[in-house]
């Protein structure tokens, strides 16, 4: 192969690249200016108030929506699913605006345990979904310990 061939076949195959990277990402083409753009990646922190969890008592779970540092007010979806460790049955509430990117629900647990929140943010092209674990009341190391090692799994032996 001669040198204008490798040249020629050397710049098909990048702009053949580039061209199916560019269509590969909502979120690396902005519609209103028609440029290409790179957007930080969507950040989402929760948070419970108050921090100790009380059994029967409302907790607000709330999570923080960021990019770039700037507030995130447009999510197109937030929701949270809560459950408790060892527990198949997982609900998931929807979390309202609360403003400054913040987004919450309310909530009742009404026994001790470990339970688990994953706030599923979808925003901006991009989805996120961090996973918090939640000690309510008197739980041992030992349960926290196996928890920590497959939060999926229950707590009873067969």
């Amino acid at each position: 192969m001669n040198s204008k061939m490798h040249k020629a076949v050397s710049v098909a195959i990048v702009t053949t690249g580039l061209f199916i990277l560019s269509a590969c990402s909502d979120s690396a083409y902005d519609k209103e200016s028609g440029q290409g753009i790179f957007q930080d990646i969507i950040n989402v922190d929760i948070k419970t108030s108050p921090d100790k969890i009380v059994l029967n008592q409302p907790v607000t779970i709330s999570a923080s929506v960021s990019q770039g540092g700037d507030a995130v007010n447009d999510a197109k979806e937030v929701e949270f699913e809560v459950w408790k460790w060892g527990d198949k049955n997982h609900e998931t509430l929807k979390g309202k605006h609360q403003g400054e990117g913040v987004y919450s629900i309310e909530k009742e647990f009404p026994s001790e345990g470990i339970y688990y929140v994953i706030a599923h943010v979808s925003a901006r092209g991009m989805h996120n979904m961090p996973r918090r674990q939640l000690v309510i009341g008197n739980v041992s190391e030992k349960e926290i310990a196996q928890a920590n090692a497959d939060p999926n799994q229950s707590t009873h032996q067969h």
